[in-house]
């Protein structure tokens, strides 16, 4: 199992897995290093590493970053669907967009805008409420309320997320 501690600098690498008391795990939570997101060792040196998390850099100790493991893929394949299936109170993590571009216009834009509104690979999208006949859906993104039609929930493959 990789670490951060061991891994190559400059690549691009996901969390797996955080170990270390409770205080350690909300602390590094809330610097954005949760499961799946996104990281890579920018810099090293023998007592600290510097991580780029979310476009921002982190300096942190060897004896942190020994506590974090890596992997090179997604965790979480298994748990696979369309946004527009994900349930109240459920957080997913968005794979891709599933709009065939060459099929119309309105597809492309359509993809266009929703990576525009933040719906981009390796973000957390929590659903918030659906309506009653499931068209909207209100979400949280990245700080934020959004509020999708059903059909355009359906072109958003996500992997359904322990609620952890």
């Amino acid at each position: 199992m990789m670490t951060l501690v061991n891994c190559p600098l400059k690549q691009t690498y996901f969390v797996s897995e955080i170990k270390g008391d409770s205080d350690s795990k909300k602390h590094l939570q809330n610097l954005g290093l949760v499961k799946n997101a996104r990281v890579a060792i920018m810099n090293r040196d023998k007592n600290n590493g510097v991580v780029l998390i979310h476009n921002s850099r982190v300096a942190l100790d060897n004896a942190i970053l020994a506590n974090i493991s890596v992997a090179k893929e997604l965790i979480g394949h298994e748990n696979m669907a369309q946004l527009s299936a994900v349930k109240p109170g459920q957080t997913a993590m968005v794979l891709r967009i599933s709009v065939d571009e060459t099929a119309k216009p309105s597809e492309a834009a359509l993809k266009r805008r929703l990576l525009d509104m933040g719906v981009t690979r390796g973000t957390r999208i929590y659903v918030r409420k659906v309506a009653p006949l499931g068209d909207p859906m209100e979400l949280h993104v990245r700080g934020y309320e959004l509020t999708l039609r059903k059909n355009e929930a359906e072109k958003v493959e996500v992997s359904v997320l322990d609620n952890d």
